[in-house]
């Protein structure tokens, strides 16, 4: 061995291992499920549910809340929904669940007994519990949130506070969740501050909900950026996406100016679409992005992935929600214009918000 293949060895074992690639963060998903244990939906529901806690996904924790909601058109279920409770107790809830589901039509007090003797349980604490106003008062609560939520049929369940009715297969379950990952990291990976102008503690904000393919979305955001730029301190502004779905391409070019928004270039990369409409292909999309400075090849694999899709269709329905029915829509610090206001109008809403603020000021 020569002396340089020496030296080179010995440079080699001496040198650090490389650390390991950092491991990607693990995103819990929340399912609560309003059930009855006499619903044959219910028991359609129960088994994929049971599945998808321990069937893992990559990446996300799936955590499983069961909620309390026995129907009146169902007797025997309040008795069973007890026994699940009184199991509980004895730390097998998830066991008595099973059994109740795979045995709806044997829910009678003895069957219920010997559920509870073929779990391992002590029988005679499983019966005091089973008649305990506790356990009542625990059902009685979820039947009140289940009201709270207005909950009418079951299964309903909610996936990270989305409501969704009826069985659904482990496949579609997976696939909500799936769902609910790339929503969770679209909405915090592009935050309000990614499409904000002006100082974070404004005392007014404006936010404006536009379609960048509408024709009207120019002359809305000229008057708005006149108002930032009167109000430099005490405005800020904020975009919503709001695409139309009768313009075909609108949902794909906000999807690329929200990729635009993750590298830091929304404003310019938005200000283009607006003047430029008709330029809007794909090919059209990562251009523009090279020449506000963007990686084009990074940004044709988002825009091909969908990777910002859900924080389009959040903002539509935040918009949905609070009655924005059309494009554009600006609202002053709750007040909202619809369509495109004058400059007179837009300043007297921005001028009716300082007087407003200045009043509650001790």
């Amino acid at each position: 061995m020569t002396a340089l293949a020496i030296l080179m060895l010995t440079a080699a074992l001496a040198a650090p291992a490389a650390a390991p690639a950092p491991a990607a963060p693990v995103q819990t998903v929340e399912i609560v499920v309003f059930s009855d244990f006499q619903c044959p939906f219910c028991a359609q529901l129960a088994e994929p549910i049971r599945a998808l806690q321990t069937t893992p996904i990559d990446g996300v924790q799936v955590t499983v809340q069961f909620k309390h909601f026995p129907l009146g058109i169902h007797p025997r279920a309040p008795l069973a929904h007890q026994a699940a409770l009184a199991a509980a107790e004895q730390h097998k809830f998830w066991e008595m669940h099973d059994l109740l589901f795979a045995n709806r039509q044997r829910a009678q007090r003895e069957d219920l007994v010997g559920y509870a003797a073929t779990l391992g349980l002590d029988v005679l604490r499983f019966e005091r519990d089973l008649d305990s106003d506790q356990i009542k008062h625990a059902i009685e609560a979820d039947q009140a949130e289940g009201a709270r939520r207005h909950v009418e049929a079951t299964p309903t369940f909610y996936v990270n506070g989305r409501e969704y009715v009826g069985a659904r297969s482990l496949a579609q379950l997976k696939a909500l969740v799936e769902g609910e990952r790339r929503r969770t990291r679209a909405l915090t990976d592009i935050g309000d501050a990614m499409l904000s102008r002006g100082p974070a503690s404004a005392p007014v904000t404006l936010e404006i909900f536009a379609d960048l393919q509408s024709p009207v979305s120019r002359p809305a955001m000229t008057v708005v950026d006149a108002v930032a730029a009167r109000y430099p301190s005490d405005v800020r502004v904020v975009f919503r996406n709001f695409p139309l779905t009768f313009h075909p391409r609108a949902a794909a070019v906000h999807e690329a100016a929200m990729i635009a928004a993750r590298g830091n270039r929304f404003w310019e990369f938005a200000a283009s679409l607006v003047d430029h409409q008709e330029s809007v292909a794909d090919t059209d999309l990562v251009a523009l992005a090279g020449r506000v400075g963007l990686d084009q090849a990074a940004f044709a694999d988002a825009l091909r992935d969908h990777r910002y899709a859900p924080r389009v269709e959040a903002d539509v329905e935040d918009a949905g929600r609070r009655g924005v029915r059309g494009s554009p829509a600006i609202i002053v610090n709750g007040k909202r214009v619809d369509g495109v206001p004058s400059l007179q109008t837009l300043t007297g809403l921005v001028d009716a918000a300082l007087l407003t603020h200045l009043a509650k000021r001790p």
